[in-house]
């Protein structure tokens, strides 16, 4: 997000910009997946828009976004209060939100970059040369594009699963919208009910998106999931007073670099023309990201009219 935010700023600024994407959809953790029939957000489960700019791109750019009304618990069933307004999703999915912001930027999807060769004052990137390079890739990657000694920040992976329950399953789910814990909890951080995003879930399905807590992703990141996804899917069903064991379909993702680590950021010093954005350093919400974007790009245009 922070890398098309900023490519399109760059591009409205005047520059000519080239946005190259390894993956081959567009959005890092602001994923969407066809899972089991179902449109699921797998990576970022809402956002939230408090900044004047971001509600304008939000308004004149994406529109198709809706807000979640039902509320989020914590681990006594009291109200978790959004602190930066009113939750939102995109009916297409959240990744349809890179794909609307990147519209009328060159995108070059599919594009793996190796390595990158400073030269001159100019970038020298898949055969081409550029004045400049904005890395939007989690810290340990930027590192080694940039040949940094370290990274700017470190990373912590974050196991997320796919719980897909039955018919008679849905009436704990329609409480809330997601039930959290303290991020210390052994198994479970945080658990999702899709069903309250309009048109996600097909049949008469219930599905959870549960994000297992830091502590059980870094013992388990490496695992066979067939080895703790039974774990996940018993504390998602205390969480949920769901009866045990009507699981009936489940799948797991491992974000390798989920969780950035505040206290281990840092400002390294970069090559002339290097620049990296997002949660390397902001705070990872979609809105931060989009914002770190648009600065960065404030920064290049200095920097190319230097």
């Amino acid at each position: 997000m922070a890398g098309v935010s900023c490519a399109h700023a760059l591009q409205a600024a005047g520059a000519d910009v080239r946005l190259l994407e390894r993956a081959p959809a567009l959005g890092g953790r602001c994923a969407t997946r066809l899972w089991q029939g179902h449109l699921i957000d797998l990576g970022v489960q809402y956002f939230t828009a408090q900044s004047a700019e971001f509600k304008k791109e939000l308004l004149t750019r994406l529109r198709q976004f809706r807000p979640i009304i039902t509320p989020i618990l914590d681990q006594d069933d009291k109200l978790v209060v959004s602190e930066s307004g009113p939750r939102f999703y995109v009916l297409q999915g959240n990744h349809y939100l890179a794909h609307v912001l990147a519209n009328g930027v060159d995108v070059r999807l599919g594009s793996e970059v190796e390595d990158l060769t400073f030269r001159n004052s100019k970038v020298e990137c898949l055969g081409e040369t550029f004045r400049a390079v904005v890395c939007a890739v989690p810290g340990p990657q930027a590192a080694r594009l940039l040949n940094l000694p370290e990274p700017p920040v470190e990373y912590e992976p974050c196991i997320t699963a796919m719980l897909e329950y039955g018919q008679d399953d849905k009436e704990p789910a329609r409480q809330c919208y997601a039930r959290v814990q303290p991020d210390d909890s052994p198994i479970i951080s945080a658990s999702f009910c899709e069903n309250h995003k309009a048109g996600r879930i097909i049949g008469s399905r219930t599905v959870f998106v549960v994000n297992a807590s830091s502590k059980f992703s870094v013992k388990y990141a490496d695992e066979d999931p067939e080895d703790y996804l039974p774990l996940i899917a018993a504390e998602n069903e205390r969480m949920w007073h769901l009866p045990s064991g009507l699981c009936r379909a489940r799948s797991i993702h491992v974000w390798r670099f989920g969780r950035p680590k505040a206290a281990t950021r840092r400002e390294p010093a970069l090559p002339p023309g290097a620049f990296f954005c997002g949660d390397s350093r902001s705070a990872s919400t979609v809105e931060d990201v989009w914002l770190d974007g648009r600065r960065v790009a404030s920064e290049v245009m200095k920097y190319i009219g230097s």
